[in-house]
């Protein structure tokens, strides 16, 4: 064909037409695609280096995650709590699960790279993989003033929005507040975590309250029944003697005999006619401390020769011990287990082991161990407080503690002792406590000081004690002794 450039007066309309529909455009220069797939060779090597690339993200976690407000709808950093432009509570991003990153296209193998690239590949040593890491060497003290002065610089920005619309801004913030505790809740377990760790609290505090109750109520019931009558009386339980069995006796009762007081008997007696067998069981005698014994006790029933009223035989004892025994029984031992009438073995026409006219193994005309009469073992005393057997009685002549009797001590009347001039002058103040008895008859006695004070204020105070006025406490009805502790409070005005 014809060379016809498009200048050239000869050519036609027609021609140029034509000449247009046969020509086709070139194909673009591969000098670009070439330079492109070296750099990629160079960089990557292989398809899967490139969907692993430094220059990518390796997890979300490296992804600066934004706040958004919902009323400007711009978005500001995590470290803004409500926005700077309108005060709005942020709303914090929904975490998205994270996506791989793939390759957009596939390497071919079959594509040969360039021996440039090739050549340029080989000379580039192996690539290690790299992970973003924020160092921090900041201290404790420095990262809390940081937070501190972002706290801070949060609170300015968000006081211009609450000085133009304080409701709006407390309605806002109440709203945005309530949806972020509501999101929280809604997480798996935290509502029952919640609950229970609330359920764990209030049961502690209502158990510390009952225990702090129990403990109150338990201390006002010992107040009231250590109450007395006085401020500043507070019984000392002071340390007695063991107790002993008290007097024998075959009443009921717990006093020792037939004088007023209460005292212990003491005495016994013993007897018996030389027999083999042991003296027998049988009723005790009439007893008496005024009449005189003339007929022994005898388990054998008398044998009257002449016709003559008979002798009743007596024992030497309190009656107070041994009330009359009206069975119809001969005379023996309560405690004897022989049935066989005997007196036993020992002498005195009595009845017993002993001597005497007596009962038992003691001497005398008593009953039981002991000597002179009477009963309750060791040497004749007449005791006193009333009926007694078996155990003894109360001692009501010993001095009792607060705890131990009916009713306690009522003073009527404490004289407030007075300062000396020696203590005056030296300005000396304090506290003396002072140890007592309240005696069954109405005296101050026995006081020793427990603590003191110099200059003659302790000589006071107990002057001032053996002054005081007092009902007696009682206890069954008797009045007794009580410790009393005292305490006189020298304070200068």
């Amino acid at each position: 064909m014809s060379s016809i450039e498009p200048g050239d007066s000869f050519i036609s309309e027609d021609d140029l037409k034509s000449l247009l529909d046969q020509w086709i455009a070139p194909d673009p220069s591969k000098v670009l695609d070439q330079r492109v797939a070296n750099s990629y060779y160079r960089e990557f090597g292989t398809a899967d280096a490139a969907a692993n690339s430094v220059l990518l993200p390796q997890s979300q976690k490296e992804v600066r995650a934004m706040k958004f407000c919902s009323t400007c709808r711009e978005e500001f950093a995590d470290k803004f709590s409500f926005c700077p432009v309108d005060g709005t509570p942020l709303v914090a991003p929904v975490a998205e699960p994270e996506k791989k990153v793939v390759s957009s296209s596939t390497f071919n193998e079959s594509v040969a790279a360039p021996v440039l690239a090739g050549a340029a590949g080989a000379a580039i040593l192996p690539r290690g993989e790299y992970h973003l890491t924020f160092m921090d060497d900041a201290g404790l003290i420095s990262r809390l003033s940081g937070a501190l002065r972002e706290v801070a610089h949060e609170s300015e920005l968000t006081w211009p929005e609450f000085k133009r619309d304080p409701f709006g801004f407390s309605k806002r913030m109440i709203v945005g507040y309530s949806q972020a505790g509501w999101r929280f809740l809604s997480q798996p377990n935290v509502a029952t975590g919640v609950l229970t760790a609330l359920l764990v609290m209030i049961t502690a505090v209502f158990g510390l309250f009952w225990i702090d109750r129990v403990q109150t109520r338990h201390a006002q019931e010992q107040a009231a029944a250590e109450e007395l009558v006085v401020e500043n009386l507070i019984d000392i339980p002071a340390d007695q003697p063991t107790p002993d069995e008290g007097t024998a006796g075959q009443a009921k009762g717990n006093g020792g005999g037939s004088k007023p007081k209460q005292e212990k008997a003491g005495g016994g007696g013993g007897g018996g006619r030389q027999e083999q067998k042991p003296a027998s069981f049988g009723k005790t005698p009439q007893v008496s401390l005024t009449v005189p014994q003339v007929v022994a006790p005898d388990p054998h029933p008398p044998a009257i020769k002449n016709p003559s009223l008979p002798v009743a035989a007596t024992l030497v004892a309190d009656p107070m011990l041994f009330p009359p025994d009206t069975r119809n029984l001969n005379y023996g031992l309560r405690e004897s287990k022989s049935t066989d009438p005997s007196s036993g073995p020992g002498t005195g026409n009595g009845m017993g082991t002993g001597t005497g006219g007596g009962m038992g193994p003691g001497e005398g005309g008593g009953y039981g161990p002991g000597r002179g009469g009477n009963t309750g073992g060791g040497d004749r005393n007449d005791g006193g407080g009333g009926p007694g057997g078996g155990g003894g009685g109360t001692d009501y002549n010993k001095v009792f503690s607060g705890k131990d009797v009916n009713s306690k001590a009522r003073v009527l009347s404490k004289p407030e002792p007075q300062y000396t001039e020696e203590a005056r002058k030296n300005q000396i103040t304090g506290t003396v406590v002072l140890r007592a008895v309240f005696t069954s008859g109405g005296q101050v006695t026995n006081i020793s000081a427990r603590s003191g004070l110099p200059f003659g204020l302790t000589e006071r105070a107990i002057a001032a004690a053996r002054q005081i006025k007092f009902v007696p406490a009682t206890k069954d009805g008797h009045p007794v002794s009580m410790y009393i502790q005292l305490e006189y409070n020298f304070n200068l005005y």
